[in-house]
């Protein structure tokens, strides 16, 4: 090197200033790539994006971002786009290359492109959608017969959330009139490691859905509403594998009524709300209640009929056996007629024969009469003798025979009306017992159906805290055009009723009033408290506090999303 070119070099600063002013030069690029890392700052948010080629091997890396009012932009653009931007997001990014002589090389973001995201977010969908149906574990969890009513419920929510409490506002009522059984997990819904926790609970119901002591009617997963974006982390393969295999009814209350997600497409119970799940569970127990007062009332009446019937069955049973008994009285005294009968003719002419035996023997003695005189007087001694032994032997079994079927036939005849008489009283005993027992389950369901009707009166709901408005008359009002036309109103509390009276507002109150009739954010008796207040004669005034105001806090109330991970359930187990 010559002392001349030592004499031309130039410092390091002077060296990176004329390459940044060469590299900006080149004209900005859209870049395919992967962002790497993301660090959101007031000042400045750092990005590092990446390319991975076929294998997973970093091929190349660049460190840039972007400044405040850039990135607010390309934010607002994805969350209105309902998609996150986050780390491991596969993104189409313009840069911009340049070199500072204090940090080096680095790429300035100007924009992200929106709808490259958005196909990627919908390829996934469609590629979960794809494998499950190939797998047939798609409609498994859909095809399973709703609930026709609720006894036990798990309700897998984030922690703190609004949209739980919208639940436990209808649910706590049913656990605490006995009716329903709520057990809460938490889990988050929009961290990386949400699916895995969500599945790690769905496992944990699955095995308790195996024992019919802890078996569950139903798994409730809600969230309230927030940022459209957050839904994104519940966009996993596993999770939504889970929901599928579940071996109970899944139900979903996930966001706004606007929002869909897979695990909607998937659950066997599908609503707009946390809200909405509460009252699809509390209207199922009310229609069961209601089915339970029809069939008390149909095995009531059934009962009735029963022992009418049991109680006529008994009078012709009884009136059969009695007609059977004198029948069998009648049939035993003819046998016994008919033996008699057939007994007397044998008799007859078995003395016949032996009064001819005599003759023919007395004859006989005639002709030997003179010559074996001695010898016939012995045979004639012998003959009587046998004659008159047979003849004994004969009537005497003849005697015994017809005693032993007198004897035979009257002990039958005796025992048939306390055979029947035995009969009858286990058949009286019987209907008795079953009358007694339709009777008892009778009055148990009416106790039961009572119950549930007392825990759905008006005077419970007034117990409860709430109140009824109603006009100068006492009729209910049911809508706000009914309150703002009725002039005077009364409040039905539960220790009294208190007169109000309309007050005016500001112009400002009445445009805040339209802009929530446009857009709901609480319950409609917040706008008319608010313009409510004690009739100038009462001895208290009533303020109803603003709901209003409830429904902007469960609404600024965002829940935390997921990002996929985690294991598909029963299946594997």
């Amino acid at each position: 090197m010559s002392s001349q070119d030592r004499n031309s070099s130039i410092s390091l600063k002077a060296y990176l200033q004329d390459a940044d002013a060469a590299v900006r030069e080149l004209p900005s690029q859209w870049v395919r790539c992967e962002l790497h890392t993301l660090k959101v700052s007031d000042r400045f948010t750092k990005m590092e994006f990446i390319e991975l080629d076929g294998q997973g091997k970093q091929v190349a890396k660049a460190n840039g971002g972007c400044f405040p009012n850039v990135w607010k932009r390309i934010d607002g653009a994805f969350r209105d786009a309902g998609l996150p931007l986050e780390e491991g997001s596969q993104v189409l990014v313009k840069l911009q290359a340049a070199i500072n002589p204090a940090y080096g090389f680095n790429v300035s973001v100007l924009e992200i492109d929106v709808t490259f995201a958005l196909g990627d977010l919908n390829a996934r969908i469609q590629a979960i959608r794809k494998q499950l149906k190939d797998a047939g574990h798609w409609s498994r969890n859909r095809s399973l017969a709703p609930p026709t009513d609720f006894t036990r419920v798990a309700v897998i929510s984030p922690s703190g959330a609004a949209g739980l409490g919208d639940f436990r506002s209808t649910a706590d009522r049913m656990t605490l009139l006995g009716l329903v059984q709520f057990d809460y997990f938490e889990a988050p819904f929009q961290t990386r490691d949400a699916p895995a926790r969500i599945v790690e609970l769905l496992r944990g119901i699955y095995r308790d859905c195996m024992d019919p002591d802890t078996r569950y009617c139903a798994v409730a997963i809600i969230r309230g509403g927030g940022a459209s974006a957050d839904l994104a982390w519940l966009i996993d393969h596993k999770l939504t594998e889970a929901v599928c295999r579940m071996n109970v009814p899944v139900m979903t209350g996930i966001g706004h009524e606007r929002d869909k997600n897979l695990l909607d497409e998937v659950s066997c119970i599908s609503c707009d709300t946390p809200s909405k799940v509460a009252e699809y569970i509390t209207s199922a127990v009310t229609r069961s209640a209601m089915a339970g007062q029809r069939a008390y009332e149909i095995i009531l009446s059934q009962g009735v009929r029963t022992l009418d019937a049991a109680q006529a069955g008994f009078a012709e049973a009884r009136h059969a056996i009695d007609r059977d008994a004198k029948e069998t009285v009648r049939l035993a005294d003819n046998a016994v007629r008919a033996a008699a009968t057939g007994i007397e003719p044998g008799a007859r002419a078995l003395l016949d024969d032996t009064q001819q035996l005599l003759a023919h023997a007395s004859e006989h003695i005639r002709i030997l009469a003179g010559e074996r005189r001695e010898d016939a007087s012995g045979a004639l001694r012998d003959m009587k003798r046998y004659i008159q032994q047979s003849t004994e032997a004969s009537l005497r079994e003849l005697e015994l025979g017809r005693g032993r079927s007198v004897s035979e036939i009257s002990t039958r005849v005796e025992a048939v009306p306390q055979a029947a008489l035995d009969e009858v009283r286990r058949l009286a005993d019987q209907i008795k017992a079953f009358a007694v027992q339709t009777l008892d389950d009778c009055t148990a369901s009416i106790a039961m159906a009572n119950d549930r009707a007392d825990a759905l009166h008006p005077r419970t709901v007034l117990a409860a805290g709430y109140a009824i408005l109603r006009d100068a008359v006492g009729s209910p009002l049911v809508g706000i055009e009914a309150l703002r036309s009725a002039g005077t109103l009364q409040a039905e509390t539960r220790d009294g009723i208190i007169a109000l009276a309309p007050i005016t507002t500001d112009r400002k109150e009445d445009d805040n009033e339209q802009r929530s009739d446009k857009k709901p954010r609480g319950t409609g008796a917040g706008k008319v408290r608010r313009g409510l207040r004690g009739a100038p004669g009462d001895r208290s005034k009533a303020e109803a506090e603003p709901g209003a105001n409830t429904g902007r806090r469960r609404n600024r109330a965002a829940d935390q999303a997921s990002e996929p991970a985690g294991e598909a359930l029963p299946g594997s187990h």
